[in-house]
């Protein structure tokens, strides 16, 4: 069953509470975080207003050209927070100095850790998603997982959007509720399938409408039909999420618990000392 809690969430969630060091050398294997056990996921919540020390010196040149051509200062400062405590919390798990990772995609853009010669164990799998000034980032050993956390906007979602996003059943679903709850369903549903689709590593290749993911906020089995996709079900939930946002979790072939790390009390005892 998944063991995702009603949280309250802070006004604040500061990423220094994470209990991340900075970096991690890559020969201090006893620093290592346990991976998750079987088919669990660890989801981090990560208030992105904080970007760390050195955030900049852990991104490679790819990142670095991508976060220079934002035009605006806080979409930089979220770009660049959200990838560089992705690489500390990969780190984390492998062992490896957070520079030292490196990435591929697969042939829809799914990112993956690549294997360098300062890795030699399994490499987790992970996804990473962020919208404003929060990011989601979920961990697993060997399951292809998927997270999204959208902002829910008043204006949304608007017949034509609705259209091309939602099954007709999905319509049928937003059209019975309240019209004051469209916003949230709408974008709730939303996420749960970009969950599916980054869990799939199918991207867009895939119609948002090849999935019925419901408009309420409930853990559900998708079962995608389309290329690269049949075959396979989806187990996809929704998380808890600051208010004004929607998030979800999605692991293809099933997930068993989803365990947060979002709790400064929780991770004081999960800390890592930085060996710098």
């Amino acid at each position: 069953m998944l063991s995702i809690p009603t949280l309250e969430f802070p006004s604040r969630c500061f990423a220094p509470a994470l209990g991340l060091p900075t970096r991690v050398d890559a020969g201090s294997k006893a620093l290592r975080r346990a991976l998750p056990l079987g088919r669990d996921v660890h989801v981090w919540f990560l208030d992105l207003h904080d970007m760390g020390a050195n955030a900049t010196s852990l991104l490679d040149v790819a990142e670095m050209s991508r976060a220079q051509r934002f035009v605006y200062a806080h979409d930089w400062r979220r770009y660049v927070a959200a990838h560089a405590w992705l690489r500390r919390i990969l780190a984390s798990y492998t062992g490896v100095d957070a520079r030292h990772l490196r990435f591929a995609t697969g042939r829809h853009g799914k990112p993956q850790l690549a294997p360098t010669r300062y890795t030699d164990t399994p490499l987790p799998t992970f996804s990473l998603s962020h919208s404003k000034d929060w990011a989601l980032v979920a961990v697993a050993a060997g399951v292809d997982v998927g997270v999204d956390i959208e902002a829910v906007r008043a204006d949304l979602p608007g017949a034509d959007l609705a259209a091309a996003v939602l099954t007709d059943g999905e319509m049928a679903e937003l059209e019975a509720s309240p019209t004051v709850d469209h916003a949230a369903a709408f974008v709730g549903c939303w996420t749960r399938k970009e969950a599916c689709l980054k869990a799939l590593g199918i991207g867009l290749g895939l119609e948002p409408r090849a999935l019925y993911a419901g408009v309420h906020a409930q853990r559900c089995c998708v079962r995608p039909k389309g290329e690269g996709a049949a075959g396979h079900h989806v187990d996809v939930a929704p998380l808890p999420a600051p208010p004004g946002f929607a998030a979800a979790l999605a692991a293809v072939d099933g997930f068993a618990n989803a365990h947060h790390f979002d709790d400064a009390a929780k991770l004081a005892a999960l800390r890592l000392e930085s060996v710098c």
